[in-house]
């Protein structure tokens, strides 16, 4: 790795090979240097090369001491163990040593059966390969060259370096120091204007709007009229010659009025805003979804549950509350300001500092506490990611005893978010001491001017109307400039969804009449000097790959960890745009069609079986497209109806997250019966068989023979059996194509990589067996 133990590693080791993942997982197990290692099927995801090297030099050479509890489906290891446990449906059924068990027959039997099997399709090719291959085998693993020959290594690129493509996409910070997640963008200085025009016209534009904010007038005005209706009617010095009918009416008009006005006022805004809230998250939604891979790489999934969350939690129930409380407290201001200038005009000299002052406080408080806001949003982003990732590896932290750390850690991360809270509170109360003192300010001095002021300058009737208005301006105050403040704040909420809302987009998804309905018919691909990086600014991981792939060709896709070959399905699907180069699938470049139509006509089966928490059913027929004599179908033909049926629910049973209640194998079968569903002319197989035992890996083999015997099939495989019989094989190195051809004209070259390949895994069966 080019930053060594510097090396920045994604949200799940989102940049790592599957290999990559399990070699650091054994250097940080053997690490700890203990005296018991339970080891879960480390090998499966490596080649030959790579798993003979662990296999000889970690777990038989640095553990030779120390107990090891090895889980794997490779029977080629089991030879050098001391003791093989079989298991049955939960149950020991077989235990003892590899000769031992192996003459009592029963279920060890068939999978070492089930293994040589696989091998004969290696092994058959022995006459035409010829001796030298045989012996330059042996001795490549007797010399102990099956870890470091230098010329293989050379020609393969087999150092453990070389997996480091998937890595290559980092940024270099420092010296010395990889950076693959992007600092989180966080905007300064005052919430924008087009922030405010984008939330208050997104759902129906300025018209609505424009009645909201007229209602609102109407409404304040109405209020004033009513209070300056009782002034006048009611002289202190004539209390028994007004018109007490004509009053209550009049007053009753008014009042009633403004119910109905306001009335108006209540049912726009929640309705503005719902209709906000739905567009702001479907829009978010929609952006997230067809993000492209590049964007999860680089964004860890806590930014975007807290954008999920809280954000939009404050645009949803907040927002559109507190806008309308400030356009209601903006008025009430004026409509307390303008009767207590009216009935005590003299104020009218005080209000124009208290004005300035006013402005300062809400000018200074606003600058800081946006600020704040904004860090608070940060914040939380970690300590939400922190959290979700110590619940999705808590197996992993208490069985290395790093409880502390991650609690600490946690600690850390809430204490962070926790200060920016705080910090927002004090400010909260500092502004609210600050407007409290206004207010006691103007009452004390609008009381004063009556009393010091001659009565011919001030009219006695509206002495008690101007203290009424002057006791309720501080309770105004403080509610104005709080409310624009806390409007302010969260409208930063506004911001970071419009950041999430204009990322990035893959191509798009929809082309009206893009393809025929019948493609692919033929499943013929051709590859012509593709080229292929994650980024703009990283290096290429596929350098000019060129190939012609007849249509109902098998083929097996073969190279070292980190030799592009994943990569290349990616350019396939067009997860990754190609940065050069074509991919032409039935005479049409994949680039010129709708993802829709590109996607949902190839079947891939990947090598995480990946199931969603519902229903069987679900997980198999999500666009609910078959009939469940189709699905039974496909379960019989995949070996899982007899399982299906002996549970109560049947198609309706539940599927955990991630599919944790079925085993990894039913997992990758269940995928494999989604794909026979689809009847994709193209099928894709990324590693889908090196988590699987040798007889699921022969079903999920025979079922591609027998289903899928008119159509392209390409299988990117560790497991040399494998690709045996596959019409052709195509050997990736550095991102390049090394050799395309039959697996028996490539073994007749001595000198071929894939030889090379073959003849390791035949050493390793031999010499480990």
């Amino acid at each position: 790795m080019d930053f060594g133990d510097q090396t920045e590693i994604g949200e799940k080791g989102i940049n790592l090979s599957g290999g990559q993942k399990q070699r650091i997982q054994l250097a940080r197990a053997i690490y700890q240097d203990k005296d018991v290692y339970l080891l879960d099927d480390v090998l499966s995801a490596v080649d030959a090369h790579t798993g003979s090297h662990l296999f000889k030099e970690c777990i038989c050479g640095i553990l030779s001491g120390k107990t090891v509890l090895l889980v794997t489906h490779q029977v080629e290891f089991l030879a050098q163990s001391d003791l093989i446990l079989v298991m049955k449906d939960g149950k020991i059924s077989q235990a003892g040593r590899y000769e031992e068990i192996l003459v009592r027959g029963s279920d060890f039997e068939a999978l070492v059966a089930a293994h040589n099997q696989a091998m004969q399709l290696v092994k058959s090719d022995e006459g035409r390969t010829g001796a030298l291959l045989e012996r330059k085998g042996k001795e490549m693993f007797e010399h102990g060259t099956i870890g470091g020959v230098e010329s293989l290594e050379v020609r393969l690129s087999g150092s453990a370096d070389m997996s480091m493509e998937v890595l290559s996409d980092t940024k270099r910070i420092g010296d010395g120091v990889s950076k693959l997640i992007e600092i989180e963008k966080r905007e300064t200085g005052r919430v924008s204007a087009r922030a405010y025009r984008v939330y208050l016209t997104k759902a129906y534009g300025w018209s609505v709007l424009i009645v909201l904010l007229i209602s609102q007038v109407i409404w304040q005005i109405l209020l004033v009229l009513s209070n300056f209706w009782i002034a006048d009617e009611i002289p202190a010095d004539a209390r028994d010659s007004y018109d007490s009918t004509k009053f209550i009416v009049v007053y009753a008009i008014l009042n009633v009025a403004s119910c109905f006005i306001i009335m108006i006022r209540i049912f726009l805004v929640p309705v503005i805003g719902l209709k906000t809230s739905q567009l702001f998250f479907f829009q978010m939604l929609e952006s997230i979804i067809r993000a492209p891979m590049s964007f999860f790489d680089t964004t860890p999934s806590g930014r975007v549950l807290s954008r999920f969350s809280s954000d939009q939690t404050n645009i949803d129930f907040m927002l559109h509350f507190y806008m309308g409380i400030l356009l209601g407290t903006i008025l009430t201001g004026i409509g307390i300001v303008v009767p207590i200038c009216i009935s005590a005009w003299p104020t009218i000299i005080l209000v124009i500092p208290l004005g300035i002052l006013y402005y300062s406080y809400q000018v200074f408080f606003i600058h800081s506490s946006r600020e704040i806001t904004r860090l608070d949003s940060i914040t939380k982003a970690p300590a939400i990611y922190h959290f979700s990732e110590t619940i999705a590896g808590i197996e992993t932290i208490r069985c290395f005893w790093k409880e502390k750390e991650f609690m600490q850690k946690n600690f850390n991360n809430l204490n962070s978010n926790m200060k920016m809270d705080f910090n927002n509170n004090s400010a909260n109360e500092w502004l609210g001491l600050r407007l409290e003192e206004m207010g006691v300010f103007v009452l004390g001095v609008t009381g004063l001017v009556f009393v010091i002021l001659p009565s011919n300058l001030i009219k006695t009737d509206y002495v008690g109307l101007a203290l009424s208005y002057a006791l309720g301006l501080n309770v105004s105050l403080f509610w104005n400039v709080w409310m624009y403040c806390t409007v302010e704040n969260k409208m930063v909420s506004v911001e970071r969804i419009e950041q999430f809302t204009n990322i990035d987009k893959e191509a798009d998804y929809i082309i009206k009449d893009c393809v025929p309905s019948n493609w692919p018919s033929v499943g013929k691909i051709i590859s012509k000097r593709l080229k292929l990086r994650y980024r703009p600014s990283t290096p290429l991981v596929l350098k000019g790959v060129t190939f012609t792939i007849a249509g109902g060709h098998k083929v097996g896709i073969v190279g070292r960890t980190g030799s592009g070959k994943s990569s290349l399905i990616l350019a396939i699907f067009r997860l990754v745009e190609p940065a050069g180069g074509e991919i032409i699938i039935d005479d049409i470049d994949i680039t010129s069609m709708r993802l829709h139509d590109l996607r949902s006509r190839l079947g891939i089966i990947p090598q995480e079986p990946v199931l969603f928490q519902g229903t069987l059913r679900l997980n198999l027929d999500p666009f609910d497209a078959y009939s469940d004599a189709e699905i039974w179908e496909v379960l019989q033909k995949c070996q899982l109806d007899k399982i299906v049926r002996e549970k109560p629910e049947r198609l309706s049973t539940p599927v955990m997250d991630y599919g944790e209640n079925w085993s990894l194998g039913q997992r990758q079968l269940l995928c494999f019966g989604r794909t026979l569903l689809k009847k994709s002319k193209i099928l894709f197989l990324d590693e889908a068989t090196a988590s699987v035992d040798a007889q699921t890996d022969r079903v999920i083999q025979e079922l591609i023979r027998e289903q899928f015997q008119n159509c392209t099939v390409v299988s990117i495989a560790h497991r040399i059996p494998t690709v045996m019989d596959s019409d052709e094989v195509l050997v990736m190195d550095a991102g390049r194509v090394k050799e395309f051809d039959s697996p028996s004209a490539l073994l007749a070259k001595t000198d071929s990589l894939f030889s090379s390949l073959v003849n390791e895994y035949k050493a390793r069966a031999d010499h480990l067996q």
